[in-house]
Formats: structure tokens, sequence, C-alpha cells
């Protein structure tokens, strides 16, 4: 035994080169023969077992999946997933969200909600159309203006898509009969510059040979109590008549108070001609319905009793006058404003962490809270003079907002199940600002509420005389972009976090317009004032002792020079670069590097058994040549 080691050891000191080819053709060779000699079906558990481990570590790589890429579900027909592939650009930017029906496991469930701060609805509610109370559309009415398609005896498949960018939403039908798919596509919204308009475009397709029977369903007011109805009738853009129902009735509001409050409402909906449609062959079919609403501010019951009459007329006259718009140009109208108002925003870069706040979740939460928010500046009710004002407090956004980034407020972001939860949200929201100063940012309205939710998320800070950003260096793990702050008058700012390849965080700044000079520093503002323009000015994160701001903006450079001497720290330097494991954990969803923990625990072991095993041969069929050698040369 002794005299076999001592051999294989000075067979691999003396001749690595010819031992090493010696025991790796014997191993290849042994390796073949075990293989050969498994019968057929562990083979093919073999190769399934080797293709399942390629896909599972080296096919993500290669083809692309396992990213956050959105696909549509893999259980959806052809039709409907033809119809969401139009979708699937905003689907993957976090720009439109999916709920299946029923809903799938595992996918979180965003409801298709619209809202202009003045109404809000959505798709199968089960309380109604709601309207505002206090901070929220958080008061709902018992009345259902959606109208719902239905084919009986038919199997069905559903989704809704929520388009967050020009605040609509979708709802996608495809009813499988024999002939083929019939497609009932609903796009419904608030109208953001007519708040007491509520749009839903109903498009009915039958590309089969045969017709078929579509029922259209139009609930309106139930469970209503004491409720009064009137039919009516209006000419619409072409000159046909349209008859509408007009519904009127108090709200009581449930209160502490010792005095019952009431809201008087009053509601108008166009009426669909039949209930039950025959779809003809090849045929496409187009029905608008419009919804306007009124109602007063919560007030003792005779009050409000004596403004019924008032918000009647008031009701007809809206929807009179939606009746004689296009509706191509009631939609650009909505969508318009929405995106124009999207122009300011937020984006951060997607983590794999468990619960971590992603693009999904916060692009939601501020659309939830956007809708929530009237929009007077698009109002053509809005005095020009009110409007001016509402402008310069927009430009001028003082002293909003003084605390710490909202991004680790859990209650900030909780998840939405329908529209009492996100009353809520909204709710928590407006406090939140109101109690760090953007009080005056939130009476301008919608545009208001936008920049002052992204001041929270940077912890930006709007003094007397400078912007600062009071993010903590270690918040800087992640990178994120603030596009188009407000600042001065027609000032528009970028600011983007950014971590680079030594895991340290660097600032960029730039503007994209601007009516006079601009300059920033870093923390501390010990180095020149560095002047800012529509191309990015790069500045290091850095670490203060007193923990101070670590970006100041301000367009008077005198005062930016002097702030050096008014900024007390003890110590500054560049910010540590952050940990590996803190960076891994998001990029890959684990503290290790871009493979999953599973992968290294079983390259571990494989090496191991590999090693083993190659000992093994090796010592087996060198030894046994050394002993039949032995053998030979002794028997002679």
């Amino acid at each position: 035994m002794n005299n076999c080691l001592y051999n294989f050891y000075r067979c691999l000191v003396c001749k690595p080169s010819k031992f090493r080819n010696m025991w790796w053709k014997t191993a290849i060779s042994s390796s073949m023969t075990r293989v050969n000699s498994l019968s057929r079906s562990r083979k093919v558990i073999l190769a399934l077992f080797v293709v399942l481990v390629f896909l599972y570590y080296i096919g993500p790589r290669i083809f692309g999946y396992g990213t956050k890429k959105h696909v549509i579900h893999a259980n959806v027909g052809k039709c409907l997933a033809a119809k969401l592939s139009r979708f699937q650009d905003n689907i993957d930017n976090f720009d439109a969200m999916t709920n299946y029906v029923p809903q799938v496991l595992a996918q979180k469930n965003y409801p298709t909600y619209v809202g202009n701060g003045y109404l809000a609805v959505s798709f199968d509610s089960q309380n109604g159309l709601y309207i505002r109370l206090n901070r929220a559309l958080s008061l709902p009415v018992p009345y259902y203006p959606v109208v719902n398609s239905y084919i009986d005896n038919t199997s069905k498949e559903e989704v809704d898509v929520l388009q967050i960018r020009d605040g609509i939403a979708n709802r996608i039908q495809i009813f499988n009969t024999r002939s083929g798919c019939i497609t009932a596509e609903s796009e419904m919204y608030a109208h953001r510059s007519r708040p007491s308009l509520l749009v839903q475009d109903l498009r009915l397709h039958n590309p089969t040979r045969s017709e078929v029977a579509l029922g259209l369903d139009q609930i309106l007011a139930s469970g209503w109590k004491d409720a009064k109805t009137s039919s009516e009738s209006a000419v619409n853009t072409i000159g046909t008549s349209v008859s509408y129902t007009l519904t009127w009735g108090l709200i009581k509001i449930d209160a502490l108070a010792e005095d019952l409050l009431y809201v008087g409402v009053a509601i108008a909906s166009t009426n669909i001609k039949d209930k039950t449609l025959v779809l003809e062959a090849s045929k496409f079919e187009k029905i608008q319905i419009l919804t306007t609403i009124q109602y007063t501010k919560a007030g003792p019951l005779d009050t409000v009793q004596g403004q019924m009459t008032d918000l009647q007329n008031a009701c007809k006259q809206e929807l009179e006058a939606a009746l004689k718009i296009d509706s191509e140009t009631l939609r650009s109208e909505h969508v318009g404003i929405w995106r124009k108002l999207w122009q300011s925003g937020f984006s951060i870069s997607y983590s794999l962490a468990a619960d971590a706040l992603n693009g999904d979740k916060i692009n939601s939460t501020i659309y939830y809270v956007l809708s929530n928010v009237p929009a007077p500046l698009h109002d053509p009710k809005t005095n020009p003079e009110v409007a001016l004002d509402l402008k310069k407090t927009l430009h001028y956004p003082d002293q909003c907002y003084k605390e710490h980034t909202s991004l680790h407020s859990g209650t900030l972001w909780a998840d939405a199940y329908d529209e009492d939860s996100i009353a809520r949200i909204v709710t928590t929201w407006i406090i939140t600002l109101e109690k760090q100063g953007c009080l005056r940012m939130i009476s301008a309205g919608v545009e208001g509420v936008l920049q002052a939710m992204l001041l929270s998320i940077g912890s930006l800070h709007f003094g007397d005389d400078h912007l600062e950003m009071r993010l903590h260096p270690k918040d800087t793990h992640r990178d994120f972009n603030f596009h188009r702050i407000n600042y001065g008058n027609n000032t528009h700012m970028n600011i983007s976090v950014l971590v680079g390849e030594n895991n340290k965080a660097n600032i960029f700044v730039s503007l994209d317009r601007n009516d006079k000079p601009y300059y920033a520093c870093d923390a501390g503002c010990l180095d020149p004032p560095v002047p800012l323009s529509n191309s990015f000015s790069k500045f290091p994160v850095k670490l203060t002792e007193p923990l101070t701001a670590i970006l100041y903006v301000t367009a008077d450079k005198i005062h930016m020079e002097e702030l050096k001497h008014a900024i007390h720290v003890k110590e500054i330097a560049e910010a540590p670069a952050h940990e590996h494991h803190v960076i891994a954990l998001h990029k890959h969803g684990h503290h290790f590097g871009g493979l999953p923990t599973i992968f290294w625990v079983s390259i571990a072991f494989l090496i191991t058994v590999f090693h083993l095993f190659l000992f093994k041969l090796i010592y087996n069929e060198y030894c046994q040549a050394q002993d039949r050698y032995s053998r030979s040369r002794y028997n002679l």
C-alpha cells in the first residue's frame, strides 16, 4: 500500500504531463463505460437531468428568460394574447398593470380604477361610484354606471389592463364560440378636464361568419334608498336623439357628529338601445356610454334638499354638452393631460430582494393618489386669476418637504385591493404631505401633489434660497432618477443617483430648461459651485459628520459660496462603497453573485464528489497496475 502511494506521488511530481494524459483518458473511458452500461430508461433520466440543469442555470443567460420582463400568462388563448400584445411595452415598463379573471396565483392585483378628483369608479365595483369626502374619493354612491357584456352558454377569457400613463382602464373579453372568437373591449376613463364626466367606450367585434347574440347589462341605481329617476333625451354630435336616465337622491354620511350630514347627488347616464345586441357576421359595433355627476358638499338635510333642483339641471347640461363632442376629441383631451402630467416622474432600478419597493408599486400608488386629486389648472371653469396664482405656487414650492425619504414608509406604499383601500392610501399620503410643509403645493391640484410626492421620495427640501437633497448616503444603493422637478419660473431639473462598478454612488444633475443660471455643490459645499446645463454634471456622494445634505442647488451663486461657512461639519469624505452583499441582494435576490444560492451549493457538492471519484479511479487504476507488475515480476 505505501509503495503504491509512493509511486503514485512520484508519478504526479516527475511526469505530470504523461500522467495527466493517462488519467484523463482513463477517467473518460471509465465514465463512458459506466454510462453505456446503464439501461435505456436510466440514460433518458440522466439526459433529462442534464438538460434541466442547463436550462435552470445557463438558459436565463442565453435565452433571456427569468428576467423582470412580464410575459403574457401561459394559459391565455391566441385571441386574447393578440389583443394584449399592444400593451406589452407598457407592461414591461410598469406603465400598465394587468389583472386576469380569474386572478392568476402569485400575481399582484391592481384595481382597474379611474378617477379625476371629483369621481371614481372601477370595473366590478361592489359599492358603486365614489365621490369626494374630505381628502379622498371615499364616499360610495350605490350607482353602477359600467355596462358589462356577456354571451350565454359560452366560455370566456377576460383580462383588465390599467394604463396609468393614459388614465384609462381597459377590459378585454374573448368569447370562444364554435365559429371563432368574439371580442368585447371596454375602455373607461374619468375625464381630466371635465371633472363631472365618466366615459365608457365599448367596442364589439364579430370576425366569424355567423351572427351572435351578445347581452349588455346596465344596472345604474341599485339599493339607493329613496332615489328618484326620470327618462330624458338629448341630441348628440351627429344630430341623433339619445335617451338617458337621470337619477337623484341623498347619501347619508356615517359620522360621529351629533348632527346628521347628507350629500345631495344627481347622476345622468346614456341608455343602451338593446339589452341583447345581435352582432352580424364580420361586424364591428361601437357603443359609447356617458355618465355625468353633480353633488353638494356635506350639510344638514334642509340645506342639501334645497340644492337638488340645481344639481339636476347642472347634471343634464353637462351630459348634453358632452354628447355634442366627438368621442376621439374627448379621449385626446383626457390622455393629453395625463401624459403632460407624467412628464415629471421618478424611476428606480428593479430589485429582486424580498418585499422590495419596485416600479409597479411606485407607479400604481402615484397614479391612485393623482386620480383622487382635482386638476383646477385644466378645468375650463377655473378663473384665469386663480389659475395664475396656482402656477406661481408650482414654480416656487417654498418649504415643501422636511423629512426623510418616503420610500421607507410602508403605510404609504400599502397594497391596494379596492376603492376603500385606495382611499385610505390617498388619505395617508395627503396628511403626510400636509404635515411636512406641502400644503400650498397640494392646493395647486394634481401637478402640485405630484411634485410634492417626488420631493418626498428624494428627501428634497426647498429652503428660502436653495434646494437640498437630504438622502442618507446609505440609501443610495439603488439607481434612481427624478425628471422634471420644478424649481423657479419655468425651470425643470433632472437628478439621478447611479451606483458605479466600484459600488460607489454618484449624483448627476442637469436642467431641462431654465430662465437663469443655476449652480450645484455636493455635501459641505467645500468645492466651487458648478454651473448646471442640459448636460449632466457629476457629483460624488459624500458622508459628513454630523450628517448634512448630499446635494445643494441654487440660482444664487454668492449664496452657494457662503454656504460652506454655514455648514459646520467635523469630517467630510466620499461615502464608502456599498457592501457587495447589499448590491447583490437587490440585483440577484440573495447575498451571493449573479447565480442563485443553490447553484453554488451544487457546484461545491459536484466538485467534492468529482475529486473523490477521480482519486478513487486513479488510485484503483494505478495501484492495480503496480500490483500486476509486481506479481508478474516475482512469478518469473
